[in-house]
């Protein structure tokens, strides 16, 4: 066996374990489709590999050589269908047929012409280099590129240069071969093989990275939402809420002016029934909140709103809206609330937040509900303390 065979084989095998991973990541998250294309393009890339296999033995090489072309082509069109789907780039499905029948049509034409030709052998490269580059196009095209957007553009980028690359080598290590089935002996197949292993492997790698965390993202969110209103779960407000804490630095050069206020809500529930409108009290919330805003729910009938750029004053009057909102609304059946806020300190924490958030609660529903209590700064208690 020679070393390209070796390799060929072992690419096959990685390439159908990768296949039957994205066919399995995508049985479990039926939400990501780009998971199917690419478990389409490496299955294609694995029949391209074992044609490779095929044609060393000098079984059918018209018909052999024609599928590893093809094969090869039809993984870069679905890997192209899948960047569309997962970037959310308009990618048209006749548009990759056309390519593939058009590609087809050129391996026709050329798969009979002497092997040494350079210019069969360039005309062979061409569409895996241009499928390579329509593949960069997609990503270039996407909004709000992260850093591993820009890497997966590199790799797009040189295999962009190592298809056409490729009959250079060809003539530096010696030709192709004369005949298909004596391809597998040569020093060029063992360098194709093992560059082209390397380009494909890291591909289905890369690719089986971005949707293993774009499905861990979105159970994320999912397990973040409470399921009837849609709104973040406790646990989901207090992690998002610890984070633009953490992120944002408190206005120390005018502690008066506020940069973060929380607002906790409380459905009053004397003389009404247990069944109270919950949904409709949090899209309530959700259509009066600012859109930076946090909607959370913190209880059965308690919700949270965490309001950047916004101090007791400014949060006071958003909380007003949401009583005037409540009562309007035909919905809640004019639903009172009970309101407490308080605002961000230097040097809070989101748990002293929500405690004094809590405290102007409790005040607001012990003075009968239906009304707003704020928290006063930390430093008025301390100062009351020590007179």
């Amino acid at each position: 066996m020679s070393s390209a065979i070796f390799v060929y084989w072992v690419v096959l095998a990685l390439c159908l374990v990768q296949a039957a991973a994205f066919f399995a990541l995508y049985h479990f998250d039926r939400v990501n489709r780009p998971a199917v294309s690419f478990g389409l393009a490496f299955a294609a890339a694995g029949f391209s590999f074992g044609g490779e296999i095929v044609l060393a033995t000098g079984f059918a090489p018209s018909a052999t050589r024609m599928v590893i072309a093809v094969a090869m082509v039809a993984m870069f069109i679905f890997v192209a269908d899948g960047l569309a789907r997962r970037y959310r780039v308009g990618l048209s499905r006749g548009g990759g047929l056309a390519i593939g029948a058009a590609s087809a049509l050129l391996y026709l034409m050329i798969l009979d012409l002497p092997r040494a030709d350079f210019t069969r052998q360039m005309l062979y490269q061409l569409p895996y280099g241009l499928l390579s580059l329509l593949a960069l196009s997609i990503i270039w095209r996407a909004r709000d590129k992260v850093r591993a957007d820009w890497l997966v553009m590199l790799l797009f980028a040189l295999m962009a240069v190592h298809f056409p690359a490729k009959p250079f080598v060809a003539l530096w290590t010696g030709g192709v071969g004369a005949e298909p089935s004596g391809f597998a002996a040569t020093s060029y197949a063992a360098l194709s093989a093992v560059s082209g292993a390397v380009l494909i492997v890291t591909l289905a790698m890369v690719a089986l990275g971005m949707m293993l965390s774009d499905s861990a993202a979105r159970i994320i969110r999912n397990s973040e939402r409470d399921a009837q209103t849609g709104v973040l779960t406790r646990a989901g407000f207090a992690h998002h809420a610890a984070r633009h804490l953490a992120g944002a630095a408190p206005n120390l050069a005018d502690p008066a002016a506020g940069d973060l206020a929380l607002i906790l809500l409380a459905m009053d529930l004397s003389g009404r029934p247990h069944a109270l409108p919950v949904v409709a009290l949090a899209e309530c919330l959700g259509a009066g909140a600012p859109r930076d805003a946090l909607v959370g729910r913190m209880a059965e009938h308690d919700f949270a709103v965490l309001v950047p750029g916004a101090n007791l004053f400014a949060a006071r009057a958003l909380a007003d809206s949401f009583r005037a909102a409540a009562a309007e609304d035909p919905a809640l059946g004019a639903v009172t609330l009970s309101i407490g806020i308080t605002e961000r300190e230097p040097g809070d924490v989101y748990a002293e937040m929500l405690a004094r958030a809590l405290w102007a609660l409790s005040q607001a529903q012990r003075s009968g509900g239906d009304t707003i209590r704020l928290a006063a700064r930390s430093g008025f208690g301390l100062a009351a303390g020590t007179k």
